[in-house]
């Protein structure tokens, strides 16, 4: 009986030293039209994925382990932002979160603060990946057209 107790007890000890989970790593490139690449780095973890960092950086693993905590925002979805013609605008509700403290050679980041309910007005259009884009980024999904759709409701 105390083998018994005793492999339990070490078996606990063993799986409770175990390293923690690092995350969901994305990252998404953005190229400038000298061929410049800078990247928004998104760590998510936890059991829903509800804790993020992340980064825009030259480099394309920074961010990738919770240890990395240089130039980092926490929060989800902490901006939304959109790159045309090499500028890269970050937009914010209300106040600026965050700054980008790397240089780049030919991609310009700009800065946007936007009231609550214009803010709304890009997110939604940011869901759709529509000209503004989340952090990190959504990824469509094209389901087959012959998919059955949900029952209809019924009324009484």
């Amino acid at each position: 009986m105390k083998v018994i107790l005793l492999f339990g007890f070490l078996s606990v000890l063993g799986f409770s030293c175990t390293p923690i989970q690092e995350g969901i790593f994305n990252s998404t490139e953005i190229l400038s039209s000298s061929g410049e690449k800078i990247y928004i780095n998104t760590l998510n973890w936890g059991v829903t994925s509800d804790s993020q960092m992340s980064t825009i950086t030259k480099l394309k693993k920074k961010g990738m382990h919770r240890s990395d905590t240089t130039n980092i925002i926490y929060g989800l979805e902490p901006f939304i932002y959109t790159f045309e013609n090499d500028s890269l605008t970050l937009f914010f509700e209300n106040k600026i979160t965050y700054f980008v403290t790397e240089n780049f050679n030919s991609i310009n980041v700009e800065y946007k603060v936007l009231n609550s309910k214009y803010y709304k007005t890009i997110k939604n259009m940011a869901y759709r990946n529509d000209r503004y884009y989340c952090v990190p980024r959504f990824e469509t999904t094209d389901y087959p057209q012959d998919i059955p759709s949900a029952p209809a409701e019924k009324r009484e």
